[in-house]
């Protein structure tokens, strides 16, 4: 769980095949990911799967970073056997106006303004010389993405991915829905600056749009109530539904090693997940996770109730320096430990914040033992390993 300020990185050794899961912001890439990619690469090793959850600057990018100079098919610094990605090209569309000039321009301002947006509250902001989408650097080097060239999306609906060995995946989220409601909150805030072409796939449209969607203002959302340090609510008092359309898009997925399963939520809407969880285990016992990577940096907007009642683990990742709207929120960790349990909880942090702070002297309700961790670009062991 790499340091990535407010952002989310996570590179997963799955037994041999390895699996990067974003890469926080270019600075992530340049100062920690790039360092164990060359040192995987050099023992022979390679990226089985590279996941972008969705398009937001702390998760995209590092992986604009990574992809921009790892080259071309020919002279790979590491070998990439597939790509997630969902960006505009990888969803169906239905508008074909002809295009114009003042459409062109349009586009070409939007891209010269860049993903600096995405990355104006952070001490890492994305290097300024990415020019392109990642959709764009994907397609120029012939990676596999999406299983193709792209023009297929990452749902729920998509079938589940070996990787090799006993190593698989399984997609939880999101629900195309979700990713067509990006899509067209972007169609229709062009169309408010004067855009009336067409959707057309083109690589400029696809800087646009991911350049757009990583620096489009977050929603508007009613306050949370404000908790002073001796206040006593629960995170029942406090829950909001996120409504972020982007945090709605994100990849959320289940990666399977023998019995081993990790479950990670990128930022994704906490009644999504719900539901398909409930799917997938029908039974009023929640379903235990090896690990958990809470969605949204513990954001009390993407984690409920309900959530923590249909999934469980004896180990919590959380990403996030506190540095963006306080992340993580102490109601959601409180919630966490406060549940009986037949284990101990770890939850691993890769910043001390807050909230951690606040959590080391918390006792559990259930009086079910947990601890906190504090872990410095190191190795998490899970799934039958004790963690140390």
């Amino acid at each position: 769980m790499y340091p990535a300020r407010n952002g989310d990185a996570f590179l997963v050794d799955a037994g041999g095949p390895h699996i990067l899961v974003d890469g926080g912001f270019a600075s992530t890439y340049q100062d920690y990911i790039a360092t164990d990619l060359a040192l995987l690469a050099a023992h022979g090793g390679r990226l089985n799967l590279v996941i972008c959850t969705h398009i937001d600057g702390d998760h995209i990018g590092g992986l604009l970073e990574f992809f921009s100079l790892n080259g071309p098919s020919e002279r790979r610094g590491i070998e990439v056997g597939a790509v997630w990605h969902n960006s505009l090209r990888s969803l169906p569309t239905s508008t074909s106006r002809p295009g114009n000039v003042n459409d062109r321009m349009l586009l070409e301002a939007i891209r010269r303004r860049g993903y600096q947006d995405a990355a104006v509250a952070s001490a890492n902001p994305i290097s300024a010389r990415q020019g392109s989408s990642l959709g764009k650097l994907l397609r120029q080097y012939a990676y596999s993405w999406n299983s193709g060239d792209g023009t297929n999306c990452i749902s729920d609906g998509t079938a589940p991915l070996s990787v090799g060995g006993n190593v698989g995946l399984q997609v939880i989220g999101p629900k195309p829905e979700r990713l067509e409601a990006l899509r067209d909150l972007w169609l229709r805030e062009v169309r408010k600056l004067g855009y009336s072409g067409s959707l057309d796939a083109s690589d400029l449209l696809d800087d646009a749009y991911e350049m757009w969607c990583a620096s489009a203002p977050p929603p508007t959302v009613p306050t949370a109530v404000p908790i002073a340090a001796s206040a006593n609510l629960r995170l029942a008092d406090v829950y909001t539904p996120d409504t972020s359309i982007s945090n709605g898009s994100s990849i959320a997925f289940i990666i399977s090693a023998g019995p081993t399963r990790l479950l990670f939520l990128g930022d994704a809407w906490a009644e999504d997940t719900v539901a398909k969880l409930k799917a997938m285990q029908p039974e009023a016992a929640p379903l235990v996770f090896d690990a958990i990577k809470v969605s949204h940096h513990g954001s009390l907007r993407n984690t409920s109730v309900e959530l923590l009642s249909v999934a469980d683990s004896p180990c919590f990742l959380i990403s996030s320096d506190g540095s963006r709207h306080g992340h993580p929120d102490f109601e959601v960790l409180a919630e966490i430990v406060d549940r009986p349990a037949p284990f101990e909880r770890q939850l691993f942090f890769n910043y001390e914040t807050a909230a951690t702070e606040r959590l080391r002297a918390h006792a559990s309700r259930s009086g079910t033992a947990f601890t906190v961790r504090v872990v410095d670009n190191k190795w998490i062991q899970v799934g039958g390993v004790q963690i140390d």
